[in-house]
C-alpha cells in the first residue's frame, strides 16, 4: 500500500545541478551574416540612389536651363514681334529662332500672299535663294496630295512628298516637320524644318514651338490687317487727291465757262451789231452812191458769215459731246485737199508782212480721212496761225513717216507758254487770256479739231518754245 500511495502521488522535482568547475559543453552556433557586410550593402544601395538622384537632378537642371533659355528667347521674340507690323520681319525673326534653337538642317517659311491665292516663300536657310524662292504652293491647301492636318504641327510622310518638299528634304535622309501659323482657322503661313532622321522632340521643345507659332500667327495676322489698312488708306488718299484734282478742274471749268459766256456774248454781239448797223444805214439811205451801199452790204454779209461760224462752232461741239457728230473716213488725196484749201486760206485777212508758204505735194500718198472734216480742221488751224502772226510767215509742211503722213503748220507768231500748252485743247480755253480781246475767238476751235482728228483715227498736237517764239501745230493721218 505504501508503494502504491507513493507511486500515485506527485513526484518531487529534482534539485538543480550544481555548477561544475570544468569546461561547459557549448552547442554548435547557427552561421550569422557579419554586420559590416550589411552596412556595405546599404551604403552601395544608397550610393546608387544618390547617383541616380544626381543624374535626375542634372537632367532636370539641364531641362530647366534649356526651358529658361527658351523662355528668354521667346520673350525677346515676343517683344520684337509686338513692335513690328511688317510680315517680312516677322518671318525673318521666326526663321532665325527655329534655325538657332532647334538646329534644323534646312528650313523655309511661307506666308499667304497674292490675295489669298497661294503661299509664297519669304525666307529660307540651308538652301540658296534661287532654290527656296521658287517653292510657291497653292492655297488653301498647300499640299493637296499629302494627307495631313493643316492646323497641327506634325511630321510629313516622305511618301506624300511633292517636288518642292523633296528639294527641302534633300538627300541626307532628313525628316520634314510642319509648323503651321494659324489664327482664327486661317492658315496665314507655315514653316517646314528639315531635321535629322533620328531627331526626337522633347516636351519643352514642343511647348516652345507651340508658343512661337501662336506668336507668329498673331503677328502675321496683325501685319496682314496693317497691310490691308495701309492699302485702304493709300486708296483713300489717292481718291482724295483725285477728288481734289476733279474739284480743281471743275472750278477751273466753271471759271472758263463764265469767261466763255462773257466772251461769246461779246463775240456774238460784235458781228450782230455790225449787221444791224449796216442794214439800218442802207434802209435809211445813208450812203452817197451805189458803190458805198454795196460796200455796206458786203460788210454786213461778212459779219453774218463770222456770226454763222461762231454759232457753227458751238453747235459742232454740242453734237460731238452728245455723240451725234459723224465722220466718214475714206481714202482721199491730200494734194487735192490742199489745193481746195489754198485759195480760201490765202483770202483770210493777215498782216501785210506775213507770207504763206505751201508744200510740194509730189509723191504724197492718199490718206484715210473724211475730206470735209479734214478741210474744216485745216482751215481752222490756218486761220488761227494767220490771226496770231503779226510778222514773219506761216508755212504748211508735209512729211511722210512709217504708216502715216504728218502735216504741220509752222508760224512765227506770238507763241504759247508752257503752262498754256497743257490746257490748249480744253473747252473754253484760249492760249493766253490776255490776247482774247485782241484777236477774238471763243476758244472752241482747237477742241473741235482735236475731236475730229481723233474720230478720223489721227491726232493733233502743238509745240512752242514759249511766248514770242512761234508755234507748230502737227496733224497726223493714216496712209491709205
Amino acid at each position: 500500500m505504501a508503494n502504491s500511495d507513493q507511486s500515485s502521488g506527485p513526484k518531487p522535482i529534482p534539485p538543480p545541478a550544481k555548477a561544475s568547475s570544468g569546461p561547459k559543453q557549448v552547442p554548435p552556433a547557427q552561421p550569422q551574416r557579419p554586420q559590416g557586410a550589411e552596412m556595405l550593402a546599404e551604403l552601395m544601395q544608397a550610393q546608387r540612389q544618390l547617383t541616380q538622384a544626381m543624374h535626375e537632378t542634372r537632367d532636370l537642371r539641364a531641362k530647366l536651363s534649356r526651358r529658361s533659355h527658351q523662355m528668354q528667347v521667346l520673350q525677346h521674340v515676343s517683344e520684337i514681334l509686338a513692335a513690328t507690323s511688317k510680315g517680312g520681319q516677322v518671318v525673318s525673326v521666326v526663321l532665325d529662332v527655329l534655325a538657332q534653337e532647334f538646329h534644323c538642317q534646312r528650313a523655309v517659311v511661307w506666308t499667304l500672299e497674292d490675295g489669298g491665292s497661294g503661299y509664297v516663300p519669304k525666307e529660307g536657310t540651308g538652301l540658296t535663294r534661287a532654290e527656296w524662292s521658287g517653292l510657291r504652293l497653292p492655297a488653301p491647301n498647300p499640299f493637296p496630295d499629302t494627307p495631313m492636318v493643316l492646323f497641327q504641327s506634325q511630321w510629313l510622310e516622305s511618301a506624300g512628298s511633292t517636288e518642292p518638299l523633296a528639294l527641302l528634304r534633300g538627300g541626307d535622309g532628313a525628316q520634314l516637320y510642319f509648323i503651321p501659323f494659324e489664327h482664327q482657322l486661317l492658315l496665314l503661313g507655315f514653316a517646314i524644318l528639315a531635321m535629322p532622321g533620328d531627331r526626337k522632340w522633347e516636351d519643352e521643345d514642343l511647348d516652345s514651338i507651340t508658343i512661337l507659332q501662336r506668336q507668329a500667327a498673331i503677328s502675321l495676322y496683325n501685319a496682314w490687317l496693317f497691310r490691308d489698312l495701309s492699302a485702304q488708306r493709300d486708296a483713300l488718299q489717292r481718291q482724295t487727291l483725285e477728288l481734289e484734282r476733279v474739284n480743281d478742274a471743275l472750278r477751273e471749268a466753271d471759271q472758263l465757262k463764265s469767261e466763255f459766256l462773257a466772251l461769246t456774248s461779246h463775240e456774238l454781239r460784235t458781228p450782230l451789231t455790225g449787221i444791224l448797223g449796216f442794214t439800218r444805214l442802207v434802209m435809211d439811205g445813208l450812203y452817197d452812191d451805189a458803190e458805198e451801199m454795196r460796200s455796206m452790204l458786203q460788210d454786213s454779209y461778212s459779219s453774218g458769215q463770222h456770226l454763222l461760224g461762231l454759232l457753227n462752232d458751238i453747235l459742232d461741239l454740242a453734237k460731238i459731246e452728245s455723240g451725234k457728230y459723224e465722220v466718214h473716213p475714206e481714202p482721199f488725196s491730200l494734194a487735192v485737199l490742199l489745193d481746195e484749201v489754198k485759195p480760201i486760206a490765202e483770202a483770210y485777212p493777215r498782216k501785210a508782212d506775213v507770207e504763206l508758204f505751201w508744200p510740194d505735194m509730189t509723191d504724197i500718198p492718199d490718206v484715210v480721212v473724211d475730206p470735209s472734216r479734214l478741210k474744216q480742221v485745216l482751215l481752222n488751224v490756218l486761220s488761227n496761225a494767220l490771226k496770231f502772226t503779226k510778222e514773219g510767215s506761216v508755212a504748211v509742211q508735209v512729211e511722210r513717216q512709217p504708216g502715216m503722213i504728218a502735216l504741220s503748220v509752222v508760224d512765227t507768231g506770238i507763241g504759247v507758254s508752257v503752262e498754256a500748252q497743257a490746257r490748249l485743247f480744253q473747252k473754253f480755253a484760249q492760249a493766253e487770256g490776255g490776247h482774247s480781246r485782241e484777236f477774238g475767238g471763243t476758244g472752241l476751235g482747237l477742241v473741235i479739231c482735236k475731236h475730229l482728228m481723233e474720230m478720223m483715227g489721227g491726232s493733233i498736237s502743238l509745240t512752242s518754245e514759249g511766248l514770242g517764239k512761234g508755234s507748230t501745230l502737227r496733224l497726223t493721218m493714216a496712209i491709205a
